[in-house]
């Protein structure tokens, strides 16, 4: 009789990376004979490699920039809980009390996780609780408490370098569709407040994968979703939104320039650009915002591009287009738009004539433009991924100053023909994902009030992404 074959579970990069760090942290601690062993006395005597092998188990279980971001957390974790633990050395011989010692318990958990929610790392919490909690009822007494938690933080700041070296010398080589995505759980409760993406079609749209992520990352009580939403049925969408009590949403196309009569009050940049993107509903009232221009220009300022002063060649003339061409314009640059249909163009260039003008899209228009050109932006969907069309010439690439920095608004694929024939030609090249990263941070920033550190949200979107 044959057994049915049980398949054996495959030994992945995280099972290596994180024996490898168990190894590397056991030894070196094990050489100094730092092994727990009291006699040696004050700090040395209470340090081992136990919690620094905990925390590179906790740590190598993710990518570089995760494993840095949960090591950060156990550190504060373990900073909060040392404090806290040491602290009760103030109670001194009333901590014999048996009520007494079980009231300081309940009272340092509750102090470590609401300090830990305060600082909007919830994933402190646990050793913010765990390691006042051992210091209380291991029996540890007097200034050996110190010295206790001193060890503590020295042996997780030693787990996350060692993690941290592990994970940059053992990178995860797997094709991106085989690796473990990040945990996008989001608990939702009754007083969680909802936000989405509208757009027609919509299926398609990162929105909801990179808001849950900052959403995550912040510990803040939203979620975001996804709502499709058919052309012309916006006024119908905005009333639903408002009645199911909706913090915002954001918008794709086609709505973007439906919606800028429904709104109650458009900031600058929507009254500017004349569409809409990010929509915020405070006491029934919609506020409707612009994000892509303004995104634009920190994704400039992210790589250290100044457009005041600059003549920049901008492709394409649609709705992405007029809001790049606009805010470099108000930004100080002298801005060329090229189009194959001039007419659409010579309507963006109508905005504001004496920092705009516009010419084709011919070999030759494009070689003579990028000869004058300081700064080239490509606006329009050429070699982006899923979607037809690509440059059938990228000969005016040859014109354009080697000092020309060349970006492009798409973000996949990550390096398009455009950028990869720029960057053989020796120009520092720049893809979308700032503009998304940025204009994604300013929507929330809108949405939720809170100040938002774009910089550490692209190198978290990038991991999901």
């Amino acid at each position: 009789m044959k057994h049915p074959s049980v398949p054996l579970p495959r030994i992945g990069m995280r099972v290596i990376k994180t024996a490898v760090a168990v190894m590397v942290s056991y030894a070196l601690f094990l050489p100094f004979g730092l092994t727990y062993r009291e006699e040696l006395g004050g700090v040395l005597g209470q340090m081992g490699p136990l919690y620094a092998c905990i925390a590179c188990i906790i740590c190598t279980q993710s990518s570089l920039g995760q494993t840095f971001y949960q090591g950060i957390s156990r550190l504060i974790g373990v900073l909060v809980g040392g404090a806290l633990g040491t602290a009760t050395l103030l109670l001194g011989p009333a901590l014999e009390h048996f009520w007494l010692k079980t009231i300081v318990l309940g009272m340092v958990c509750v102090a470590g996780v609401w300090l830990c929610l305060l600082i909007k790392r919830p994933t402190a919490c646990g050793m913010a609780c765990i390691l006042p909690c051992v210091i209380l009822i291991t029996g540890v007494t007097g200034v050996t408490r110190y010295y206790y938690a001193v060890a503590r933080i020295i042996e997780t700041i030693v787990g996350l370098l060692v993690a941290l070296a592990v994970n940059a010398a053992l990178p995860d080589h797997r094709p991106e569709s085989e690796r473990g995505g990040m945990d996008m759980t989001v608990e939702v409760k009754n007083s969680t407040r909802k936000l989405c993406v509208i757009g027609d079609p919509v299926g398609h749209s990162k929105s909801p994968l990179i808001q849950n992520t900052m959403i995550k990352a912040l510990g803040l009580d939203y979620v975001y979703l996804c709502q499709p939403v058919p052309r012309g049925q916006c006024k119908a969408w905005l009333d639903c939104a408002k009645f199911a009590d909706y913090a915002g949403f954001n918008a794709t196309m086609p709505h973007k320039e439906e919606l800028v009569p429904l709104m109650d009050e458009l900031d600058e940049d929507a009254r500017l650009i004349g569409a809409v993107n990010t929509v915020c509903i405070r006491d029934g009232k919609a506020y409707g915002y612009n994000t892509d221009g303004e995104g634009f220009l920190r994704s400039l300022a992210d790589e250290g591009i100044d457009p005041a002063g600059k003549r920049v060649m901008v492709l394409g003339a649609g709705g992405a287009s007029k809001a790049v061409c606009l805010k470099l314009a108000q930004a100080g640059a002298e801005v060329v738009v090229c189009n194959r249909t001039l007419d659409k163009a010579q309507t963006i260039c109508n905005h504001d004539p004496d920092h705009l003008r516009p010419t084709g899209f011919t070999p030759e228009e494009l070689a003579r433009e990028a000869e004058q050109c300081d700064l080239l932006v490509n606006c329009t969907s050429l070699g982006m991924e899923g979607a037809s069309g690509q440059f059938a010439d990228f000969s005016f690439l040859d014109s354009l100053a080697k000092s020309a920095p060349v970006v492009d608004l798409i973000y996949a694929p990550a390096e398009t023909e455009l950028l990869r024939q720029a960057r053989k030609r020796g120009h520092r090249t720049a893809n979308g994902l700032g503009l998304l990263v940025n204009q994604a941070v300013l929507s929330l920033e809108y949405f939720t009030g809170t100040a938002i550190d774009a910089a550490d949200m692209k190198k978290r979107i990038a991991d999901v992404l």
